[in-house]
């Protein structure tokens, strides 16, 4: 299955097969300095293009609106590297990241646990797969996508001129309901529950209504994050964004 297809297929506008792939090399040197994250994005495109097919998924309110934007600068890769920075200073002990987006890595390193290219997770699919099981669920979760919007973005990735393969991946995801115990039993490693985490808070944005926060308490506890690595992933998430939607003026 070609992941970057899907990718591509997520981010290209409707009805469009010249969309381009969004870059895979995560935040790196976009964040911070006279090179940041705003000088690095075109006017009007930091945003997801209007109409594209994850524009649909993720709906139109301001938190997700942002998160769109992150996925935007960074493809699946910044999920990879929120996660991994975050994950460093729980381990390290320090304090919550705020306003320290810049120190981001471009990439998780090899053998990191949180290199995308080279892990899998338990059921020996790429973790890139995981990572948009774990934001179409999330997504689902406060019932914003119903029967007619489903069938409406079904009917979109029929048009989207991808393999069977990966056609049948995202039409089985869209017509699944929000199952936060499915994507628990995805991750290998505590690392990888992490970007799980990471890829369903961003998807739910603000988390602003009781089936949301339901949704990402429950899954948190069946991938037994503990609470302190939560708060790290929240605030690491919340320093990015901002960044983000600076730049872009989300």
């Amino acid at each position: 299955m070609n992941l970057g297809s899907i990718i591509d297929g997520l981010m290209r506008s409707q009805g469009s097969h010249n969309g381009r792939r969004p870059q895979q090399g995560g935040l790196g040197g976009m964040l911070g300095g006279s090179g940041g994250l705003g000088s690095q994005i075109p006017g009007g495109m930091g945003g997801l293009a209007a109409g594209s097919l994850l524009s649909l998924i993720l709906g139109s309110r301001g938190g997700r609106s942002a998160g769109g934007s992150l996925m935007k600068a960074g493809g699946l890769a910044v999920l990879a590297s929120v996660a991994f920075k975050a994950y460093q200073d729980w381990q390290a002990n320090q304090a919550p990241a705020t306003g320290r987006p810049g120190s981001v890595p471009a990439q998780p390193p090899a053998g990191s646990g949180f290199h995308l290219e080279e892990e899998k997770d338990k059921n020996g699919h790429e973790m890139g797969l995981a990572l948009v099981q774990a934001m179409i669920s999330a997504a689902k979760s406060d019932g914003h996508l119903d029967g007619e919007e489903s069938t409406r973005i079904q009917e979109q990735i029929q048009q989207l001129g991808l393999g069977n393969a990966e056609k049948g991946f995202l039409l089985d995801m869209m017509g699944k309901p929000a199952d936060a115990a499915a994507i628990a039993r995805l991750p290998k490693t505590k690392e990888q529950a992490a970007e799980l985490y990471v890829a369903s808070r961003v998807a739910i944005g603000d988390a602003d209504t009781p089936e949301e926060k339901a949704y990402l308490d429950r899954l948190v506890a069946l991938m037994d994050l503990p609470a302190d690595l939560v708060t790290h992933l929240d605030a690491q998430i919340g320093a990015v964004r901002q960044t983000v939607a600076a730049g872009t003026g989300v």
